[in-house]
């Protein structure tokens, strides 16, 4: 390290005083700032991470310039229901330069929050946002089924998430599908409804609503294929599947497909069709593109889990070519009498064992925003833990902390943006302001 001093004190003894004087000086401070700074830092990732801004550069997986995915995840659900009067406006597909302004605003505000990805819901109840060859355009982008679109409002989207580095992943519902009577009004090209009126039992009814059965290679290759399309069809950087698996553990559902299966137990073969749809899901996503990424969001109730769901979470993130990441739904408060909040994070994190798969947690913004009106937390357990979130504005605070504090974890994504603003204005939504003021600077954060 060199030291420029007045040219009048060199080869002078009082210019050598003066120069180990002031070189004395620069150290001592030097040494201040250090320990200050190691002392403030050490402080900040304990509690919070490591500061960062809003501008922070994404990395591709192997270098492509068009796949934008970031090492730590702060995403946000963008649903049907948040979309659906973005999409549409007195019952039909809204005018596209309406449609692009709105757009626009959506995802300045995304972007304000510090969000970097974008988990996009395509197809909610088989059908799709987009006009497709394998599904129907859904009601909530066209304003009903058995209409047709005017313009690509996906591609719109996408093209103005991506020139904001935004990330955005198509996010699909695997089995869930439409009620009977909307089935009635699609074409009868579709595979659904060929099935359903075919009585093949690929497509099942639970609760006045239809499903896929998994048993059928033909269904799950139907699932596959619409993922290959998204991915072939757009610049989109990932697949995104949510928590809809089996609807029901009633054994009617496939107890057909079962009894032919060679299986003697009815929860290993249902969990083997779950399987076999993960993994063609993984290897058809890298097949189109090996820099994308694909993850699941199951619930966030590991007891649950495989023997409810059939979601066999333990094997896809301990063995490779399942997922590359999960994100478990944490909508829990820390007085949860069946999963509080921290212990279930750490329970997550025992359960991600393969260093390839990412945690990344579910949180929701939904419980306060309707805690607000005092509504309950009814799956809390306890009177204690049901009046949670009426009575703390900071659990979501301290959620991000116990994320941020946690080492496996890799990012958090909160459901979902019509709680977090107004659709239309854009405005903040004022039932959530308590919990945004509390969680402050945290959003702009990583660990």
């Amino acid at each position: 390290m060199y030291f420029l001093l007045p040219s009048a004190h060199k080869n002078t003894m009082g210019g050598i005083l003066k120069r180990y004087f002031l070189f004395s000086v620069f150290i001592t401070v030097c040494l201040i700032l250090t320990c200050c700074k190691g002392a403030v830092h050490q402080a900040d990732t304990q509690s919070q991470g490591t500061s960062i801004t809003s501008a922070e550069s994404y990395n591709s997986i192997d270098g492509s310039p068009t796949t934008i995915n970031y090492a730590y995840i702060r995403g946000i659900w963008v649903s049907q229901f948040d979309m659906h009067y973005i999409y549409t406006d007195k019952g039909v597909q809204r005018d596209k330069d309406s449609y692009t302004a709105l757009v626009k605003t959506m995802l300045q505000n995304i972007k304000s929050d510090n969000f970097n990805t974008i988990y996009l819901q395509l197809r909610p109840n088989g059908d799709s946002m987009y006009s497709s060859e394998l599904y129907p355009v859904s009601r909530y982008v066209s304003g009903a089924y058995g209409r047709e679109l005017t313009y690509d409002a996906v591609g719109i989207f996408i093209e103005e998430a991506h020139a904001l580095s935004l990330s955005v992943q198509g996010w699909i519902n695997p089995l869930r599908l439409m009620t009977e009577n909307e089935l009635d009004a699609i074409d009868r090209s579709f595979l659904i409804k060929k099935w359903f009126s075919q009585k093949s039992n690929k497509v099942v009814e639970v609760n006045g609503r239809l499903y896929l059965n998994p048993a059928y290679e033909e269904v799950r290759k139907l699932i596959i294929d619409g993922a290959s399309e998204i991915m072939e069809r757009y610049d989109i950087d990932g697949i995104h599947m949510d928590d809809y698996f089996y609807p029901t553990t009633d054994k009617s559902f496939d107890e057909g497909e079962f009894l032919a299966s060679g299986y003697d137990d009815i929860g290993k073969f249902r969990r083997n069709n779950i399987n076999l749809l993960v993994k063609g899901l993984y290897e058809a996503v890298k097949a189109a593109d090996n820099s994308a990424q694909y993850g699941i969001s199951p619930a966030g109730n590991l007891k649950s889990l495989l023997d409810y769901y059939y979601a066999d979470v333990y094997l896809w993130c301990s063995v490779g070519g399942y997922i590359d990441y999960i994100m478990p739904q944490l909508y829990y408060g820390f007085l949860n009498k069946s999963c509080p909040f921290d212990k279930t994070l750490s329970d997550w994190a025992g359960v991600v064992t393969n260093p390839s798969v990412s945690l990344i947690i579910g949180l929701t913004a939904g419980k306060p925003v309707l805690a607000t009106t005092g509504e309950i937390d009814v799956w809390a357990g306890t009177d204690e833990g049901k009046k949670e979130w009426i009575n703390n504005k900071d659990i979501l605070k301290r959620s991000l902390t116990a994320i941020y504090n946690e080492e496996k974890t890799n990012g958090y994504c909160f459901f979902c943006y019509q709680y977090l603003y107004d659709v239309i204005t854009g405005e903040p939504n004022a039932a959530f302001s308590q919990e945004r003021d509390n969680i402050g600077e945290l959003l702009y954060y990583y660990h």
